[in-house]
């Protein structure tokens, strides 16, 4: 795949992800994690708090190099599909 179409794969993947993180569907979710989040993070010493925070953002990174990934493998079989029946 040509690296314009990584670039806009990973841009729209960017840009569904800003609109599920902007719906409203999830809100209620949202808010019961933050709130319990919150929660834990009072109950914490200030060294137990960075740790917890540092454990949080590698695993949304994590999570966000798979989904882009699943994104991006969908859309190039998604091609792949394409390409095969317009060629016959």
């Amino acid at each position: 795949m040509t690296h314009w179409r990584n670039n806009s794969l990973i841009h729209r993947f960017d840009n569904l992800a800003e609109e599920a993180d902007a719906s409203t569907a999830f809100q209620p979710i949202t808010d019961q994690l933050n709130a319990l989040e919150m929660e834990l993070l009072q109950s914490l010493q200030p060294d137990q708090q960075m740790l917890l925070r540092e454990w949080q953002d590698q695993g949304t990174a994590l999570e966000y190099m798979k989904k882009e990934w699943v994104y991006i493998k969908g859309v190039q079989d998604g091609i792949k599909i394409l390409s095969q029946l317009y060629s016959e």
